[in-house]
Order: structure tokens, then C-alpha cells, then sequence
């Protein structure tokens, strides 16, 4: 992992960040106390989209990290984005019920500049089962003096198939303007599709989740139907 994230920060070239036109990445209320958590998301459609994070449990509720955002790689790797994060979690969802947490996310462009401020609300349920999965976006993005605020949702349902094995769909998309420009601030763009996921544990104190999906674009101009990957190592 730690060579996944050297090589994509040396691939930085010239574009500016853009508005999200693309599917979300669903954030889970992980990780716990003392874990730490390394985190890939590429949407594949049209020119792709890909984010890496990574994540250290502070206490039982709090996590900090960084993330990183690419477009790409159709026509190479560009940065669009680096931030830092924070998640709040209220309960630890294999306890048991639905469990809650806000994510609270500062993004910067390549010139230190602040090009994205968004806050998450999310809930989460994992069941003997079902998982349940939503995120509540809120998003204000900044670009060339212009700004714009936009409202984004994710959400995932999954029914367990085998030990460790889930298959459910997934939905992802931006629904409402605030305010500002539609290039900063999109809306109506919908995507949905099926989605599996397996969770490996190569040893007791280290978790790999494997997840994909293929999300068909229903609505909207954002971006094509496509693969969406999802890679997470806790350890």
C-alpha cells in the first residue's frame, strides 16, 4: 500500500480541481481505537475518478487522517485534490443496531489554496445478514473565484451470501443545489448497480475488504456507467 501512495503522489501534473460529477464514495465508521486504515476508491467510468485515504483510530470515536484525489487515468493521473480528514463516530457498527458518525473534510488544490470544505453524516449497520450502508454529503466547492454548495448521498444494502461474502446494489449521486455555480455544485446525476464485497483476514489483528461494482448512470451528465473498485486494508 505504502508504494501505491509514493507512486501516485509523484504523478502530479497541471490540471485544477473540478466539482464531483461522479459516483461517491460510500466512508464507513471505521477505523477503531489504535487500527490504522489504508483505503482505495476508483470510479472507472469515463476518464475515472480515484481517491486514496488513510485513516488512525485516535480513541473508540475519534479518527484522523489524509486523502488524496486523482482523475484519471485515461488520460493519465491528475491530481485534483489533497485534504485532511477527521471521523466522529458515535458507536461501532458490529455492536450491533445502526450506528452513527459525522466526517468532517478540508480539501486543498495543488497551490495550498482551500478548493473543497464538506461534511458527511453516516450510518451504518452490520448484521448477521444484511449491511447497511448511507452517507450524507454536504459539499462547498471553491474554483477560479467562483464557488458552489451541493448535497450528495450514498447508500449500499447488501445480504450476506457466504461466511465473509456480501451481494447487494449500491447508489450514489448529487441531488440538490444550494447555491453557486452547477460546475461547482451539480445536480441530478444518478447512478445505481450491483455490488459485492469479501472480507479477508490475513491475520487476527488485520482485515483486508475487497469491494465492486458496476454502477449504470440513470440520470443525468456526469460520469458513465462504469466499474467502481474498492480496496481497504486495517490493520
Amino acid at each position: 500500500m505504502r508504494a501505491v501512495f509514493v507512486l501516485s503522489a509523484g504523478l502530479l501534473l497541471t490540471a485544477q480541481p473540478v466539482a464531483a460529477q461522479s459516483v461517491e464514495q460510500l466512508d464507513q465508521l471505521e477505523p477503531g481505537s489504535g487500527e490504522v486504515q489504508v483505503e482505495y476508491f476508483g470510479a472507472w467510468g469515463g476518464e475515472g475518478e480515484q481517491a486514496f485515504e488513510i485513516l488512525a483510530g485516535v480513541s473508540d470515536h475519534l479518527a484522523i487522517g489524509a486523502e488524496a484525489e486523482f482523475e484519471g487515468p485515461r488520460d493519465g493521473l491528475v491530481l485534483e485534490e489533497w485534504g485532511i480528514a477527521a471521523l466522529w463516530r458515535f458507536a461501532d457498527p458490529e455492536a450491533g443496531g445502526i450506528a452513527t458518525g459525522v466526517m468532517a473534510e478540508l480539501g486543498f488544490d495543488r497551490s495550498g489554496a482551500v478548493s473543497e470544505i464538506g461534511g458527511r453524516f453516516i450510518a451504518e449497520s452490520i448484521g448477521e445478514r444484511w449491511w447497511l450502508q448511507s452517507n450524507l454529503i454536504a459539499r462547498h466547492a471553491r474554483e477560479a473565484g467562483e464557488r458552489g454548495t451541493g448535497l450528495a448521498y450514498g447508500v449500499s444494502a447488501q445480504h450476506v451470501l457466504a461466511d465473509e461474502l456480501w451481494l447487494g446494489v449500491e447508489a450514489s449521486g448529487q441531488f440538490a443545489r444550494l447555491s453557486g455555480e452547477a460546475e461547482l455544485a451539480p445536480q441530478g446525476n444518478h447512478w445505481i448497480g450491483p455490488s459485492f464485497t469479501a472480507e479477508i483476514e490475513p491475520t487476527e489483528t488485520s482485515e483486508l475488504e475487497i469491494g465492486a461494482a458496476w454502477m449504470f448512470r440513470v440520470a443525468g451528465d456526469g460520469q458513465p456507467s462504469g466499474p467502481r473498485i474498492f480496496l481497504q486494508a486495517t490493520f
